[in-house]
């Protein structure tokens, strides 16, 4: 596949390559993360189709993302009490929200408006890149070179597998582990 959109992925790539229960997927899903000017940038791709949230229009917030495929990341603080999920639809469609702890959604954290995103389709695969300004980050305690990061992916949807880079995957797949996550130092 001929990429537009992650032309350039910020190395280290790395990859997504078993799902919860330890079955190799493949092709596996590639990601990076990398501090790009004021934005944390996320990119993700795959060489095979997916199956895309109905609603999902480029570029927009949408709910439920997560109900199709998608490609995601959790970052939190370093301490693992505060953390952003973020959905990335491989068309470019997001949604985002602030927790305070496992599921446990902040009502009083500001809404990310800024988020820039792309994505591209094809039969062959896939890509998606976000940006994040790091002020947002800021605004809600979340500092890329001092926390917790998971990247993580729900694929083959309806017959779901769950893809992540946590470190505990004991009982049934569940992305909501902060103390999971590992540490990370995004430069």
């Amino acid at each position: 596949m001929t990429s537009h959109i992650c032309t350039e992925l910020p190395c280290p790539v790395q990859e997504l390559t078993h799902e919860w229960y330890g079955r190799e997927i493949l092709p596996h899903v590639e990601y990076s993360f990398s501090i790009q000017g004021e934005n944390l940038v996320y990119c993700a791709r795959q060489g095979k189709g997916v199956s895309i949230h109905p609603g999902a229009q480029p570029g927009a917030f949408t709910e439920e993302l997560w109900r199709y495929d998608t490609a995601e990341f959790f970052i939190s603080n370093a301490e693992g009490t505060r953390y952003l999920e973020f959905n990335l639809c491989p068309n470019g469609a997001w949604w985002a929200c602030v927790f305070t702890g496992p599921r446990c959604k902040d009502e009083t954290a500001p809404q990310l408006t800024a988020a820039a995103t792309q994505g591209r389709c094809t039969p062959q695969g896939w890509e998606c890149r976000a940006e994040i300004p790091l002020a947002y980050l800021a605004s809600i305690g979340i500092t890329p070179q001092d926390c917790r990061l998971a990247a993580a992916a729900i694929q083959n949807s309806p017959d779901y597998l769950y893809l992540t880079t946590a470190e505990d995957l004991s009982g049934e797949p569940d992305f909501h582990r902060p103390w999971a996550w590992p540490k990370a130092r995004i430069i």
